[in-house]
């Protein structure tokens, strides 16, 4: 029962956040932001509890979903101070980036997935991370001093998506996994908004600022979601 009121509670609270969130940062917008990440993250908590035998599975979602919160009070400090902006940044990727090994390691582990398969994952992502970059004049981002962070953390993020999609066939199309399929997609899609938001010119609108945070949102509490179902 508790799940499904974190998760109403939270879907609720963090579309009033990104509504506040598309007018700028604040202090009140980081605590509310706090507060929305906490939900996802509870979500995960009372999915394990109801369904603990994905128990390790679940545990490392958990893990990522606290990392990931950390990672999204240091991207909003950037936004509110200024003189440290380079330090919460790099502070911000770092966690994300480590809470994406998390979730990778929770599909990887929970399915036994064949390590060819892991191995052309890996492949595919990293070339994402690397056109990623190249590409940055065709779309007129400035990754700047940022470039090697950027590609790396884009290598990462895309594993998470592409290991993903790979568990959604290896399962049979299993409801978890397709969960965390859509939800790692939809974190990507935030992702390519947020870079344009923070490295692009003219693209940190409140209508960006918005679709930034729901995309992000929506990927978050569907992976939480995911161990509800995962078997």
């Amino acid at each position: 029962m508790f799940y499904y009121i974190v998760l109403a509670v939270g879907v609720v609270v963090s579309l009033v956040f990104c509504i506040q969130r598309s007018k700028g940062y604040s202090v009140k917008n980081l605590l509310f932001k706090s507060v929305s990440s906490l939900c996802y993250l509870l979500t995960a908590v009372f999915a394990l509890i109801n369904h603990s035998e994905a128990y390790t599975y679940g545990s490392l979602i958990i893990m990522g979903g606290a990392l990931g919160l950390v990672g999204d009070i240091l991207l909003d400090l950037k936004g509110i101070y200024k003189a440290q902006e380079k330090v919460y940044l790099k502070g911000g990727f770092l966690f994300f980036l480590v809470g994406h090994i998390f979730y990778i390691c929770s599909i990887i582990y929970s399915l036994k997935i064949k390590w060819w398969l892991v191995l052309i994952s890996i492949v595919v992502s990293a070339v994402i991370g690397i056109v990623t970059v190249a590409s940055a004049n065709i779309m007129k981002v400035h990754y700047g001093a940022y470039r090697k962070i950027v590609a790396v953390y884009v290598a990462f993020l895309a594993m998470t998506m592409v290991i993903a999609i790979v568990a959604a066939f290896v399962s049979g199309f299993q409801k978890g996994y397709i969960l965390m399929a859509v939800g790692s997609i939809l974190f990507m899609l935030s992702d390519a908004v947020l870079s344009n938001t923070f490295f692009g010119r003219g693209k940190d609108k409140p209508f960006h600022l918005f679709i930034n945070h729901f995309l992000y949102y929506a990927g978050q509490y569907l992976i939480a979601a995911s161990v509800m179902f995962v078997k």
